[in-house]
């Protein structure tokens, strides 16, 4: 087990860090990863990565892509993790969407949006979540009709983020209401225009500042070409794309920037004279941090390793994702004790340290052990898939 790069790899990894250290800001950076909307500085900077040959590295060539490793793509995400914790700006489309219309879309759909994705030109949000169907997905009560050459769609969904800038709706819903059937099996995914007549984004504002919205479905007309894969064999690509999606989204890397900043902080703040860093408790809390991001990163390459060389993966992401998201819990607590009261000031402060960004990290991160799966959900999973324990 290598989780080296090649030559040819470790040289895109140069090329890519010079082009990002040019052309990524902050400012860009958080125009992504607060969620007020990908602004048009981030929506010129997704061209431009895909412009200099940064994105689709690892698509098919026939679809735009280069037919190369993953590996390229795990580079990208990484390189940009380091940096503010920065993502690829239209990221669902990038790292979710992408792949489940690349395995199950048809021709047809493929090449209607496959090179636009790697084109950076369109986003999608994911319509999975409802008001009595977070966790439990199989429980979505939205439907879609047939009829025709149509589905006709009518409900709801929650907590939708990027629905307010996204193109297009990637949604599942309902499409088999026989009770005599298990409600795993009557899903399907669709793309819908989120500008459809009949559709309805309402926000929701997190604690933390971020807008995540309600979508409401009436009487929306879908054209049956628009329909991913087969009728009712929604719920197996949602799942089967989770391994997927927690290698590419749950990333270590994007912690790094947060620990870099505390070091720096305590190397130059003093307290009674002397600097925060010769204090053996703070010490001994980065230290424990930059053990636990080491453990991380391992586990995150191991998941990675094992998608390049197209080894079957059961429970390994989901270590994973549980491992990172409540990484980032401890790791902002440890800042938000360092800092002490001023880690709750907002940015604009006069006196807040660090721009501000531990007290959002700190509220920030409270979604990401609910959000793409609770840790509850995903240690489920490693129980049942992982250690062979019986479905409770």
């Amino acid at each position: 087990m290598d989780f080296g790069y090649t030559r040819e790899e470790e040289e895109f990894r140069k090329r890519l860090c010079k082009f990002l250290d040019r052309e990524l800001t902050e400012e860009i950076a958080r125009q992504n990863w607060e969620d007020k909307g990908v602004g048009p500085e981030a929506r010129e900077f997704s061209r431009k990565l895909a412009a200099h040959g940064f994105l689709g590295m690892s698509w098919p060539k026939e679809y735009g892509g280069q037919g190369l490793s993953p590996t390229y793509d795990f580079i990208l995400l990484d390189e940009l993790g380091k940096r503010w914790g920065a993502h690829v700006p239209l990221d669902v489309a990038y790292t979710m969407v992408a792949h489940t219309i690349l395995r199950r879309g048809s021709e047809e759909m493929k090449k209607e949006f496959l090179l636009r994705i790697i084109r950076g030109e369109i986003e999608f949000c994911l319509g999975y979540t409802e008001p009595n169907a977070g966790s439990d997905l199989a429980s979505m009560r939205m439907r879609a009709v047939e009829e025709g050459d149509y589905f006709t769609i009518t409900g709801q969904k929650t907590f939708n983020t990027e629905a307010h800038y996204a193109e297009y709706h990637w949604l599942a819903a309902r499409t088999d209401f026989s009770p005599n059937i298990p409600k795993h099996r009557g899903i399907s995914l669709f793309i819908v225009d989120i500008g459809s007549p009949g559709i309805t984004v309402r926000p929701l504002i997190t604690m933390s500042g971020e807008q995540t919205n309600e979508v409401f479905y009436e009487n929306v007309r879908v054209p049956r070409n628009r329909l991913a894969g087969e009728k009712n064999k929604g719920f197996y690509y949602m799942m089967e794309a989770i391994d997927s999606e927690r290698n590419h989204v749950f990333t270590p890397c994007r912690l790094l920037p947060i620990l870099e900043e505390l070091i720096q902080y305590v190397k130059e703040t003093k307290f009674m004279g002397k600097p925060l860093a010769e204090d053996p408790l703070i010490q001994e809390k980065l230290a424990q941090m930059a053990i636990e991001l080491e453990v991380a990163q391992v586990l995150a390459d191991h998941s990675r390793w094992m998608e390049s060389n197209e080894i079957p993966m059961t429970y390994e992401p989901e270590i994973t994702k549980v491992f990172v998201s409540e990484l980032e819990q401890r790791l902002v607590d440890v800042g938000m004790q360092i800092l002490g009261h001023y880690g709750q000031l907002e940015e604009g402060s006069k006196w807040v340290p660090l721009r501000g960004r531990i007290e959002w990290y700190f509220l920030h991160s409270f979604m990401t052990t609910i959000g793409a799966g609770t840790s509850e959900i995903g240690r489920n999973v490693i129980a049942q898939r992982g250690l062979g324990l019986p479905r409770s």
